[in-house]
């Protein structure tokens, strides 16, 4: 499966575009998590019918970017914070193993 048979070669310039906005977005506290990607979606729908024209294939196109963007968006934040949790639980276990040696050097 390729996916520009679905996305338009141009309009994955909006993929970078739509994750730089979902950036300022999280950090704009006064803009409610849930709205981010009605957000992104309606940007996108709204730049892809001034790129495109009137036509519902320029909606289709300016969903399909979005989806595209947050789900690249969640599989690297995932990936991270997975890498990152593994790490911080390796430190936790050398942590606990060296309580309970100091531990067991204070008993003896």
């Amino acid at each position: 499966m390729d996916v520009t048979e679905y996305i338009r070669p141009d309009a994955f310039i909006l993929v970078p575009v739509l994750y730089i906005i979902g950036m300022f977005l999280r950090q704009t506290p006064r803009i409610p998590f849930w709205s981010h990607s009605w957000i992104k979606v309606i940007f996108a729908v709204i730049a892809c019918l001034l790129h495109y024209g009137y036509r519902i294939e320029s909606v289709i196109q300016g969903i399909l970017v979005t989806g595209a963007a947050v789900l690249s968006r969640d599989l690297l934040s995932i990936t991270v914070n997975g890498i990152d949790q593994r790490k911080q639980t390796r430190l936790d276990k050398q942590k606990e193993k060296e309580k309970e040696k100091e531990e067991a050097e204070k008993d003896s």
